[in-house]
Formats: C-alpha cells, structure tokens, sequence
C-alpha cells in the first residue's frame, strides 16, 4: 500500500471518529458502538410530536428520580450550612428518604426483570450495554440501603447529631453523582429503542 493510500486510510478513519456518535455523560461507559440507534433518534428530539408520546413516561421518571434526589442533597447541605435547624431538617428528609428508596427500588426491579431482557431480545448487540446498566443497578442499591439505614439512625437520634448528617450527605452527593452517569447512559440507550417501536 502506498504512503498516499495510508494517509487517506488514515484521514478518513479520522473524518469518522470525529463524526462518530458519542454518549452524553462525560464519564460514560458505553461503547459508542452501541449507540447506532441514538444516531436515528438523537437526544434533541425526544420530546418530538412524532416520539414524545413514546418517550416522556421514562424521561418523565427519571426526571422525578433527579428532582428527589436533588432535593434531598439540598436538605442535607442547607443543614450543614445552618440553613435549617435539626427538628426543620429530620421533618423534611426522614419521609422523603423513604419514599425515594422504595421508588428507585421499584423502578429498578421493573426495568431489571421486564424491560431490559425484552430490550436485549429485540437488540442482542445491546446485551453488555445492559449488563453495564443492571451492575449500575446493584451498585445504586446498595447505596440506597446505606441511605436507609442513615436514615433509620437519624430517625432515632433524639439529640442533634451533624456527624450523623455530614455521613448521610455523602451518601447522597455518591449517590448524586453515579445517578447522573448512570440515567444518562440508560437514556442514551433505552429511549430510542422506545421511540423507534412501532405501535
């Protein structure tokens, strides 16, 4: 092979990869590979006439999932700033934090058991996309049993305990953080499949 024929080899590898379908969330871990049918049906239209009445149940999910969750990380560090006082700040997270657990457990045993297998039998070539998303699933779990349980202390706790609440918002700043990552990485790969089916 000629230099010229590798150089143009090598430039149009290039004009691909640059061109090429990448997931959203910078710390992803799906395989850009995967992504063929996010290339059909990209992010921007989603919330499209033509998808919307397809997609909006799971984004609308995962748009609560974040809300609580951004809320409860916003009890926590209006606490630990003196925002709040401890009666203010027990009365607001202790149910919250038992409701968002249970929530996010449910969801996750859904898509686990009944979508995800469904989604990898119309998409063989997504299986180890899935296998990212359901070891995210007991990786989310079991830092949601962790926030129970911080939550189950602070139930007890008769006294103002800020070691307590300093442990329970790093809890929710982990948990914050993989959640991002990881309802992205969902999205970039589920809501397609849903947008694409027909029916």
């Amino acid at each position: 092979m000629s230099d010229t024929s590798q150089h143009l080899e090598a430039a149009i590898e290039k004009e691909k990869q640059k061109n090429r379908v990448m997931p959203r969330h910078p710390e992803s871990r799906l395989d850009p590979d995967w992504l063929f049918l996010y290339e059909k049906l990209p992010a921007s239209e989603w919330y499209s006439s033509d998808y919307a009445y397809k997609t909006s149940g799971w984004l609308n999910v995962h748009t609560n999932i974040r809300k609580r969750q951004r809320i409860l990380r916003q009890l926590s560090e209006e606490y630990l700033m003196g925002a709040l006082n401890w009666e203010n700040y027990r009365s607001q997270i202790l149910e919250r934090i038992g409701i968002h657990v249970l929530k996010l457990h449910q969801h996750h045993s859904v898509e686990d058991r009944g979508f995800f297998p469904d989604f990898v039998s119309s998409y063989p070539q997504l299986k180890r996309g899935f296998e990212i998303l359901e070891k995210d699933h007991v990786k989310l779990d079991a830092l949601l049993d962790d926030l129970l349980l911080l939550n189950d202390e602070l139930a007890k706790a008769d006294i103002e305990d800020k070691a307590l609440a300093e442990r329970l918002y790093q809890n929710l700043v982990t948990g914050t953080d993989f959640l991002s990552q990881h309802l992205t990485d969902e999205e970039d790969l589920v809501v397609p499949i849903l947008g694409l089916r027909d029916g």
